[in-house]
């Protein structure tokens, strides 16, 4: 079964959203601070006008490349820029510390308690227990072919969301939605009993803390992140995030252990009131404007023109790509050609390469594989 909680464009996902979207294009060129939120978006911000930059480092993102390719290494060249850094999760910080000798200001990410809490389920629930999976299917570090491995042969109801791809034929699953709001999230996670969550690359480990906030219990993959609120045995289970076996195991265990889920479901509930929304905002309005005030210091204009080298390169690597960009592009025109229609090449695309919206000679490329 297909399920939809209302549609979600780019700009509508999430509740009461106020703050105008902008093409770069559009942008005046008086700002006071300009902030990059991906590794591709901080290249995009080197070549804007604003008084402070800031670079939000929200994972190693060096992992959504094969090690050794030309994306791999001007992902690592990113986090050289000489920007202000600022980052969500504690070893994001001791990362970016430890390899790159950036001191990136921690905000802590937080939950929106008025948004995440119990409520009434879109189906009400039996004794046969429902687990959910949710993640990005066409995203292989995301786990979600691993997780529905799991649970096929488990007398056990299951329930996906995805923003980004399909369960495939033959997956067990019972309701699947897709482009869910925000708001609408906390129906889906209070439908449910279990949250399994398998994936291998995160930054703070959003999804298992919404769980615990609806009540849910979670068994999850100790990906870097994980630790940041999550103590296995305590307020969730932990297993490796490429082991199947461990787990369907960890998923039985809850099952047959009602002491344990509801330990676990008591203590998620108390972790997730640890983590509110209000004392983050306050703490990034208040870096915000010790950054415009000049407390981190002022833009060094020889620092600024090392960013331009670094962007350099980067749109060297666009416009004349090398044999492994070329092979990237015939991969993703491949399985463009599967799984779409041409209609939908420049959304997809953009997805796959970060937003790289306003690299024409990318999408010309891809185009023309895409037609051969």
């Amino acid at each position: 079964m297909v399920g939809s909680l209302g549609s979600v464009s780019r700009d509508d996902w999430f509740p009461n959203q106020s703050v105008p979207v902008l093409r770069t294009a559009d942008l005046p060129e008086d700002l006071d601070i300009l902030v990059a939120t991906s590794w591709a978006t901080v290249f995009e911000v080197v070549k804007l006008r604003a008084e402070h930059k800031c670079y939000f480092v929200q994972s190693d993102e060096t992992r959504f490349h094969d090690e050794g390719t030309d994306w791999f290494h001007i992902v690592q060249l990113s986090y050289l820029m000489n920007m202000h850094f600022l980052t969500e999760a504690k070893w994001i910080q001791d990362w970016l510390l430890q390899n790159f000798d950036k001191r990136a200001a921690l905000i802590p990410n937080g939950l929106d308690q008025e948004i995440f809490q119990p409520t009434a389920p879109l189906e009400k629930k039996t004794d046969k227990p429902r687990v959910l999976l949710e993640g990005a299917i066409a995203l292989p570090y995301k786990g979600m072919k691993e997780a529905f491995e799991a649970l096929k042969d488990l007398d056990v109801g299951v329930w996906c969301v995805s923003s980004y791809g399909k369960p495939e034929p033959g997956w067990k699953c019972d309701r699947f939605f897709e482009k869910v709001p925000i708001d609408r999230m906390k129906e889906i996670y209070s439908s449910c009993d279990i949250l399994l969550k398998l994936s291998r690359v995160e930054g703070f480990f959003g999804p298992p803390l919404e769980m615990m906030a609806c009540g849910g219990v979670c068994v999850v993959g100790a990906v870097t992140g994980h630790d940041e609120y999550i103590a296995d045995g305590e307020n969730a289970l932990v297993v490796d995030a490429t082991d199947i076996k461990g787990a369907r195991q960890a998923v039985q265990r809850l099952i047959a252990d009602r002491s344990l889920r509801e330990k676990l479901r008591e203590n998620g509930l108390r972790t997730a009131a640890r983590w509110p929304w209000g004392p983050s905002i306050d703490r990034l309005e208040k870096y915000f404007s010790e950054i415009a005030a000049g407390v981190y210091g002022e833009t060094n204009p020889c620092r600024e023109q090392t960013n331009q080298s670094i962007a350099h390169f980067y749109e060297k690597i666009l416009s004349q790509p090398s044999s492994q960009s070329i092979n990237s592009l015939e991969v993703l025109a491949h399985r463009i050609k599967r799984h779409v229609n041409n209609e939908f090449l420049l959304k997809l695309g953009e997805k796959a390469y970060y937003h790289m919206l306003n690299h024409k000679s990318f999408y010309s490329r891809l185009s023309k594989l895409i037609t051969k």
